[in-house]
C-alpha cells in the first residue's frame, strides 16, 4: 500500500536523484516524488521576497537543481537546455557567480556529450 505524500516533509534534491537512479522516471512513486519536490521548490521561489531572499537567485538555482535531475535521468540534452535557461536569466540579472556556475557545468555536460 502507498503512503499519502506528507506535505509536512520536505523532498530533499539528493533523495529525488537518488530514487531516478535507483528506478528510473518510469516509476509512479518517482514520478510523484519529482512532483513533490518541484511543488515544494515553486512555493519557497514563490515565497522566497517575503522572507527576504532573492527571488531572482531563487529561480535560477531552481532551474540548476532541476538540470541535476535531468543528468540523472541520463538526459543531458534537457539538463543542457535547463541550464541555458538559468545561464540567460543569471546574465540578464547580473547575477555573474551562478552564471559562471552554470557555465562550467554547461561546459562539463558538452564534454560528455562529445
Amino acid at each position: 500500500m502507498e503512503k499519502p505524500p506528507n506535505p509536512e516533509r520536505k523532498v530533499e534534491k539528493g533523495e529525488v536523484i537518488a530514487a531516478i537512479r535507483e528506478r528510473g522516471l518510469g516509476d509512479p512513486q518517482v514520478r510523484e516524488l519529482v512532483s513533490e519536490w518541484t511543488l515544494q521548490q515553486e512555493e519557497r521561489i514563490h515565497g522566497a521576497g517575503l522572507k527576504g531572499e532573492n527571488v531572482v537567485q531563487a529561480r535560477i538555482i531552481f532551474d540548476i537543481d532541476r538540470a541535476d535531475l535531468y543528468v540523472a535521468a541520463g538526459d543531458r540534452e534537457g539538463a543542457l537546455a535547463a541550464l541555458e535557461d538559468a545561464r540567460l536569466q543569471a546574465h540578464q540579472e547580473n547575477e555573474m557567480e551562478l552564471y559562471a556556475e552554470i557555465m562550467q557545468k554547461m561546459d562539463e555536460l558538452e564534454s560528455f556529450l562529445r
